[in-house]
């Protein structure tokens, strides 16, 4: 995953376009003309055994990774067919932007590849019926997995997916910012949301031309010229989870598996709404946020913490890790360049940064939230032998090498046998070994449909009143919404499902 690409939401594969009607109709007729046309150069037949000169061909579609993770894909496509003479792999990359709707069309088409990447298992494929099950190729492989990897995968008892990979949300620290207001960081990256929160207080303050700091910024004329100076910067909305670190971390989750085995609502349980409490009271009462993180997105939190240096904290996916480092390495190089040219009072420092975990609550274990499991699905094949070959083919993707590449993309692996690839690195290590137990909604019929209801009615919580400069819900009654509205959505999506016969 690219750096400026993170990974989306943990519950909806494809985020809802914010277009007019006219827009969208234009938009999808082109896609479809797209998809013909991509799909009219493809010789197989869908799910047939995609005969290339005698031979099988599998029609292999990612998403992009990071330069050495391509490296190796590239890699382990031609180790693969040297393994097996007689195949060759048909890769496709797609593009970040619309390569979901690529997907979904060719899809509905009937004319999806035979192995594709995607992050989680989208719920409208196993409505579908368009994936194939594999617990039998995964079988002597399962107890290498992550009980919570496959389980996210799951649903009725069917694996749809091989688990490659999970990313989560970390707490990115400006260690300048700490150091500038006298604040100590987290020891080994762990702090209480009491200690959270007294830093956040302490980071947050504005800063007069002559340097006297104030709590608040004072009115009028009294305030030219200074500077505000905020603990920490978050955002909400669709698709975007990275706020609700302090959620999680407070023992709210929003969905959880019932006794039967299907997924529920728990928006409804007291730890979800003392979540959305502390993070109303963060930006309303407490005033340590920058204002507005209701309506922010997670690329605006992310350039306000890189580029204005005026946020102490942000949370983002560990993707952020390689982002600061490679704004890091712009300014180092933009700094020869103007050294050479002897513009030395031009010179910016890079950013002195840490990562750490959200905040917990006393005697708990923090909690990450993940933005997202990346995995490989098989379509639904109508030749066993081509089933099996492209079963086998996920499963050769993930395996070895295909592990140890993972340390570069900052994302935890999939098999239990690859152990802590961050342990020999202190300043990330005790967040790392927090990835495997990072939260993951389960795989339920609907679920695509969750996210958008339930982040209009928790963003009321968050989005202030124009008129009053309150918040336009409580906590209380945004909860309490969504709840209402994610119970349906999934009774619906349960019926659906099993309506068809599955």
């Amino acid at each position: 995953m690219l750096p400026d690409q993170p990974i989306r939401g943990p519950i909806m594969d494809n985020p809802p376009q914010k277009r007019d009607n006219a827009t969208a109709l234009v938009a999808c007729f082109l896609g479809l003309l797209l998809c013909v046309a991509v799909l009219a150069g493809c010789s197989r037949q869908a799910g047939g055994a995609g005969d290339e000169d005698g031979g099988m061909v599998l029609e292999f579609w990612d998403f992009p990774h990071l330069p050495k993770t391509n490296d190796y894909l590239k890699e382990a496509m031609a180790r693969f067919e040297r393994e097996n003479p007689g195949v060759r792999i048909r890769y496709t990359r797609l593009p970040w932007q619309d390569g979901q709707q690529k997907v979904t069309l060719a899809v509905n088409s009937g004319r999806p590849p035979d192995v594709c990447g995607q992050v989680n298992v989208s719920p409208q494929f196993i409505a579908q019926n368009v994936l194939e099950p594999l617990n039998d190729y995964l079988r002597d492989d399962l107890a290498d997995f992550y009980p919570s990897y496959l389980d996210a995968v799951s649903y009725g008892g069917r694996i749809y997916a091989v688990p490659w990979y999970k990313a989560c949300y970390v707490a990115l620290l400006n260690l300048d910012l700490f150091e500038r207001a006298g604040v100590e960081p987290p020891r080994d990256g762990r702090w209480t949301f009491d200690e959270f929160a007294e830093k956040m207080r302490a980071l947050t303050y504005f800063e007069l031309p002559d340097g006297t700091r104030l709590p608040e910024r004072p009115q009028g004329a009294a305030g030219a010229g200074g500077r505000q100076f905020y603990g920490l910067v978050t955002n909400l909305g669709p698709m975007e989870y990275e706020a609700y670190s302090i959620v999680f971390n407070a023992g709210g989750r929003i969905l959880r598996r019932g006794p039967d085995g299907e997924g529920v609502s728990a928006i409804g349980e007291p730890e979800f709404l003392e979540g959305v409490r502390r993070l109303a009271a963060l930006e309303f009462d407490r005033r340590v946020c920058m204002p507005g993180i209701g309506a922010m997105t997670q690329e605006q939190s992310w350039n306000v913490w890189r580029d204005s240096r005026s946020c102490a904290v942000t949370f983002q996916g560990a993707w952020c890790i390689t982002a600061v480092q490679v704004a890091n390495a712009a300014i180092e190089s933009t700094n020869e360049r103007k050294r050479a040219a002897g513009r030395l009072d031009e010179l910016e420092q890079p950013i002195r940064w840490a990562v750490a975990a959200p905040p917990n609550d006393p005697g708990t274990t923090p909690v990450l939230g993940s933005s997202g499991l990346g995995t490989y699905v098989v379509f639904r094949q109508k030749d066993p032998r081509k089933r099996e070959m492209a079963a086998r083919f996920a499963l050769f993707l993930v395996s070895g090498e295909g592990q140890q590449v993972l340390r570069h993309e900052n994302v935890w692996p999939s098999r239990r046998s690859t152990g802590n690839l961050w342990a020999d690195d202190p300043a990330l290590s005790r967040v790392f070994e927090l990835f495997p137990d990072g939260v993951m909604s389960p795989l339920v019929p609907g679920g695509e449909r969750v996210d958008r209801v339930l982040q209009t009615e928790i963003q009321r919580a968050l989005l202030r009143d124009r008129r009053t400069g309150r918040p336009q819900a409580t906590p209380e009654q945004a909860v309490a919404a969504a709840d209402a509205k994610v119970r349906a959505i999934l009774e619906r999506g349960k019926r659906r499902f099993h309506a068809s016969g599955d």
